[in-house]
């Protein structure tokens, strides 16, 4: 079962990435829990509403999120923690940002269910 859960959340996450570039607000909608915590790498804390909005709206434009390492450890059997490190470009004022980032997601069943509760991430030095 282990190994199920850990390639769902794996999916889950590369859906969210894809989402967040292509803008898919809807599906943003259903892989977020209502209540959750999303910090960024600037330590900006975001609800539900104002990530998705700030993607939807443009006002965040993200052109690719590269996976580089993940790990997914289930805790009992409705909480999942990922840890991992992406490559992002995003779209500013003055041109492409490309930076990596490490990660924290805590993914929770809710109403049978996988949904992302809390992200936070950090920027690392580009080695």
């Amino acid at each position: 079962m282990a190994a199920k859960v850990i390639e769902a959340i794996r999916g889950l996450e590369r859906d969210r990435f894809r989402a967040m570039v292509d803008g898919n607000g809807p599906l943003l909608d259903s892989l977020l829990s209502e209540n959750v915590s999303y910090v960024h790498t600037n330590g900006k804390r975001e609800t539900k509403q104002q990530f998705i909005d700030g993607i939807t709206g443009g006002r965040r434009r993200y052109r690719q999120i590269e996976i580089q390492s993940q790990e997914v450890l289930p805790v009992g059997r409705e909480t999942c923690v990922v840890t991992g490190r992406a490559l992002i470009e995003m779209e500013a004022n003055n041109g492409a940002l490309l930076f990596p980032i490490a990660y924290t997601a805590i993914h929770a069943q809710q109403d049978g269910q996988w949904r992302l509760v809390a992200w936070q991430a950090t920027r690392c030095a580009i080695e």
